[in-house]
Formats: C-alpha cells, structure tokens, sequence
C-alpha cells in the first residue's frame, strides 16, 4: 500500500560520517523531493554534538536533539565509523524506543552495527558490507548475518550491504511508499536501473593474495586462460606440492579452497565479459564452464540473478542502447 502522506524521514549523522552513505540518504529522501507532493519530509540530526568531523576531513553543523527520532517514521543509519567502537548510549537508547514504537528502521552498510549494537537484530536476519562479516560475527553471534544479498528485510528493519547498495535499498522503500511511478522516476534522476533487487548478491571481488611465488605463478596461469578445464590436481602437480600440501597451502593463503577460488574467477570473469554485452554461451565457453545451462545455474547460485538480467542491468547502468540480436540472446 503506498502513501498519499508526506512521510517524515530523519537521517543520523554521528562523527566519522561516509559521505558516500550520508549523501546518497540527504540526496535521495531530502534533496530529491522538495518539488514533491506527496514525498518525505526529512531532516537530519546528530548523536555527537552540533558540529561534527566527517571521514573526509570536512566538518557539519547540524541540529542534536535526538528526541526527533521519536516523531519519524523511517529513521536512516549511514555507515558507522567503526565496528568495534559501541555507538553512544543516547543514540542505541532512542532506537530502542522507536523500534517499540513502530518506527522503520533503515541502516546502510556498517549501519548495522548501530542497530546490532542496540541489540535490534538479535535472532533476526540482516546484512552489511561482506567486508566487516568476520568481525560482525564474533560481536554478534545472535544475529543471523547474511552477506549475500544487497538488502534485507526484517519486520520494520531494514538492512543494506556495501556502500551502492543504499541506492537499491532506497529505491525498494520508495517503491512501497509511492508507488513502482514514483520509484522508476527517482531512478532515471539517479541515473541508475531499478531492476537490482534485494535478493540479487553483493559482487566479491577475488580476495587479495598473500600467497607464495610458486603459488601466484599457479593462480596466474589460470587467470590467463579459465577457458581450460583445470583440475585441482593439475594446479597441485604445477606448484610443485602434493595435493594435501597444495589444498593446505591454498586455504591458509587465500582463506578458501582452490575449488571455491577457482569457481569464483570463472564467475568474475563472467562477469566482466557479460558487462561487455557478451553471449551468454559465449561466455560459458571463455569461462571454462561444460555448458551454457550449468553456467546460468551457478552465476544465478553465485550472484542472485540469471546471466541475461545481469548483462540488462549492467548496460542499463552504463546507458548502453541494446539493439542488436547478437547483444541479446540468451
């Protein structure tokens, strides 16, 4: 059901503040709607005093009584300066309150950790960045942390992943507080596809290597050509150990399995070659996997989505014009 209502959003600033995340809240939910009827009427306000240090070095005065939180109906929570660092007292207590009151809850990237802090997902599902999930985890066992999707909901709290993530996570909300018009609108404004879903997977990089010579020359070689169906006993047999020794050696350095690690560059490699606007058989092929219809069902196992809607999306964002058949055969 959407609302004919303005709808009061106030965003947290705290010191330390991501002025990507910070941004993207004032932006899209204050900014954007001023020549709006209906829209939000949004504010923001500090939990560390009136004048506050950014991460970039700028500083912003901003109002401090965080009694507001209690008249809000969505209260925004852009990424948090440090996940071992508890946030103020005032600030988990007042969140407290707006949770029993029904207030919305919505926190982008490592904002999670305020409201996990504020023990507001004990028991519940809820994302951030993939980046902090090992440090997330040990601060808060009771959290069901799931660092797959961009966003999640949970009741009336919502939780988004890495820093882009935000934008599809405000995206989803204006959708159901205006209406699937109102939330194409602000998208084309942004210049960005509506089409990402909460459901769709943060995109991992390959983790960064702490490996030995030998086993960089193995990883690189790989690199230079996934079309080949590699076998982790080859891959031993080329680093010169025995597989015991090579799997052991593989996990310690990378923090996977040469399987996992493998599977994973066929995917990112996928993925740039799909962005290009690539066959999806095509890229199956380049990218070493046994058929076209095993590798739509392990990208959409690893991403969330199906190679074509990936590839749609990607140019959408790119504001490529897809008009050739080749471009768009799935």
């Amino acid at each position: 059901m959407t609302s004919q209502k303005n709808h009061r959003v106030v965003i947290c600033a705290y010191h330390g503040l991501s002025m990507l995340e910070y941004g993207a809240a004032v932006e899209i939910f204050i900014s954007h709607g001023r020549t709006n009827s209906p829209w939000y009427q949004g504010e923001v306000v500090s939990c560390d005093g009136p004048q506050l240090q950014l991460g970039d070095g700028s500083r912003l005065l901003v109002a401090d009584n965080l009694s507001v939180l209690q008249q809000a109906d969505t209260i925004i929570l852009p990424g948090w300066r440090d996940i071992n660092e508890r946030p103020p007292q005032q600030l988990l207590y007042a969140l407290q309150q707006a949770a029993q009151a029904g207030i919305r809850l919505v926190s982008f990237c490592s904002g999670a950790v305020i409201l996990a802090y504020a023990g507001l997902l004990d028991a519940k599902r809820a994302t951030t960045h993939w980046k902090y999930a090992r440090r997330f985890r040990q601060l808060f066992p009771q959290v069901r942390l799931d660092t797959a999707p961009l966003f999640v909901q949970a009741g009336q709290i919502y939780t988004s992943a890495g820093s882009a993530a935000c934008m599809d996570l405000a995206l989803a909300l204006i959708e159901a507080d205006f209406g699937s018009k109102q939330a194409n609108t602000t998208a084309r404004r942004l210049v960005v596809a509506l089409a990402r879903q909460g459901g769709q997977r943060q995109f991992i990089e390959l983790p960064v290597s702490t490996a030995s010579k030998t086993l960089s020359a193995v990883l690189d070689l790989v690199l230079a050509d996934l079309a080949q169906p590699w076998d982790i006993d080859d891959l031993a047999q080329q680093a010169g150990m025995s597989r015991r020794s090579f799997d052991r050696h593989f996990q310690q350095s990378l923090g996977q399995s040469a399987k996992q690690w493998l599977q994973q560059a066929r995917i990112e490699q996928a993925k740039t070659l799909l962005s290009r606007g690539g066959r999806v058989e095509q890229v199956a092929g380049l990218c070493g996997f046994t058929s076209a219809s095993s590798f739509r069902a392990q990208f959409a196992q690893w991403t969330g989505v199906a190679p074509s809607q990936f590839r749609l999306a990607q140019q959408q964002r790119a504001g490529l014009q897809v008009d050739s058949p080749a471009a768009t055969a799935v």
